[in-house]
């Protein structure tokens, strides 16, 4: 039968333990409606992604970190092409969780959460749903923030930290704002700026060097922080953030970022697109949703598709 498809990401934080117990649970909640399965690759998603379109699955429960949410996107978008894609449900078991957070997700475990989306499944398929808009990059990647620069440099410090979740990466982002007002080492590693011409609907960007970069269509990102205020506001577009605005400016900024209020820099970009394109200097390592990917030349970024997401 059609029913709930659960994707489990056996290398999300609060899986990497245990991963076999959360799929037994996982499946004896969903029993008979649906099935649970874990992909270990990109392969495996599409493989999984095939099965769940031939079961004309109708819920899809995505059980991992942020970085979940690119990889099986990516994946189901290959296999789907332009048809629509099943109900997304976000099951809290990463790090930060801000896809979860941005889109107002009840909080609980994901058995928690599945549970609640059964039992409604079950009494009539009626649910609390939203939508975003999804991000492609080069035709191919999907997810819902991306960023190059200080985000990727920030992800490398905490991804090397033995302790991960939510208190080390703000103990972190706390040593960077005291390094960026001190002026030590830290902060420059972390905040140097990247070359790079970028248009925004064919209208360059009147900046070349990139300190801090996000183009995105959720309009909160990790601990809270709200950058991407206008991720939201008009379908069919990415809020695009960026310029080569100095560590010790930003900082003194840190409080309109987390509350999602316009800076008012001067040499910051900000404004919404449908269509960015990002031409490195030289090949740079660039993130979506989480994941470090592999240096590119070029980005060339679009709004392809809008998703349904299931709050819980």
């Amino acid at each position: 039968m059609p029913g709930i498809g659960v994707v489990v990401n056996p290398h999300a934080r609060a899986n990497r333990n245990g991963a076999g117990e959360r799929v037994r649970r996982l499946a004896e909640v969903v029993g008979g409606d649906g099935a649970v399965r874990v992909t270990e690759s990109l392969t495996a998603i599409e493989e999984v992604a095939r099965e769940f379109r031939e079961r004309g699955t109708e819920v899809l429960a995505i059980c991992g970190g942020d970085g979940s949410y690119h990889c099986t996107l990516t994946g189901f978008r290959r296999v789907y092409g332009d048809e629509p894609l099943p109900l997304l449900l976000p099951l809290r078991a990463g790090t930060i969780n801000y896809v979860a957070d941005s889109i107002g997700g009840r909080r609980g475990r994901p058995e928690q959460v599945l549970s609640r989306v059964v039992r409604e499944y079950r009494q009539g398929r009626i649910y609390e749903t939203t939508e975003r808009d999804v991000l492609r990059v080069n035709g191919a990647e999907h997810g819902f923030v991306l960023s190059f620069g200080t985000a990727v440099n920030y992800l490398r410090l905490y991804y090397a930290m033995e302790k991960q979740g939510v208190v080390p990466a703000a103990n972190l982002l706390t040593r960077l704002i005291a390094s960026a007002l001190a002026g030590t080492h830290l902060s420059r590693a972390v905040f140097q700026a990247i070359a790079a011409d970028v248009e925004c609907d064919g209208e360059p960007v009147a900046f070349r060097q990139f300190a801090f970069f996000f183009a995105a269509t959720v309009d909160r990102i990790a601990l809270g922080f709200r950058p991407t205020y206008l991720g939201t506001r008009k379908r069919g577009h990415m809020h695009v953030l960026g310029g080569p605005v100095a560590a010790t400016r930003l900082v003194r900024r840190v409080v309109r970022l987390w509350r999602g209020f316009p800076t008012g820099e001067p040499t910051l970009f900000d404004n919404l697109a449908r269509r960015t394109v990002v031409r490195f200097f030289r090949p740079e390592h660039w993130m979506l949703d989480g994941d470090i990917l592999p240096p590119a030349e070029r980005l060339e970024v679009d709004v392809p598709c809008r998703v349904t997401l299931i709050r819980g």
